[in-house]
Parts: C-alpha cells; structure tokens; sequence
C-alpha cells in the first residue's frame, strides 16, 4: 500500500483516554509507534512482517507533512481549536 493510500484517520476517544495515552507515550515516539509497541505482542506474525516492509520501504514523513497532503484534517483541527 502506498504512502498516499495510507491516510491517516480519527478515531474518536473519550477525553479521559486520550489524556491517559498522553501520559503513557513518550515524545520520541509518533502515535503510530505508540499504538503499534502497545499492542506488539497481539500482532499476528504476518502483519509485522508488512509493518516491517513498509518501515523498510516507504519514505518517513513528519505529521506537517502528512496534515499538509490531507485538507480534511486542517479544516478538522480549526473547527477544534474554534469550540
């Protein structure tokens, strides 16, 4: 699956567990990693062979980056900051 392909998405969570993940996830990690280590043990092998592949060959990108290719989520995170 490409980069493009892989859109980030929202998953809506109580505000409680999103502080609570906040406080569990360390700066040098991306939610990504953060939620992918979480659950590492339950990972089928076939999936960490293609979360491994895709570590290998897709190009990293910063979330500025990501946010800049997916209009949907500016326009998500002003209406959030405006409440």
């Amino acid at each position: 699956m490409s980069t493009s392909e892989d859109r980030p998405t929202s998953i809506p969570v109580h505000a409680t567990t999103v502080k609570l993940l906040h406080e569990l996830k360390t700066g040098a990690q991306n939610w990504d990693q953060f939620l992918l280590s979480a659950f590492e043990d339950l990972l089928p092998p076939a999936t960490i062979a293609e979360l491994d592949r895709r570590e290998r060959e897709e190009p990293r990108r910063s979330f500025a980056e990501v946010v800049k290719d997916q209009p949907k989520l500016v326009r998500r995170r002003r209406a959030s900051r405006e409440r």
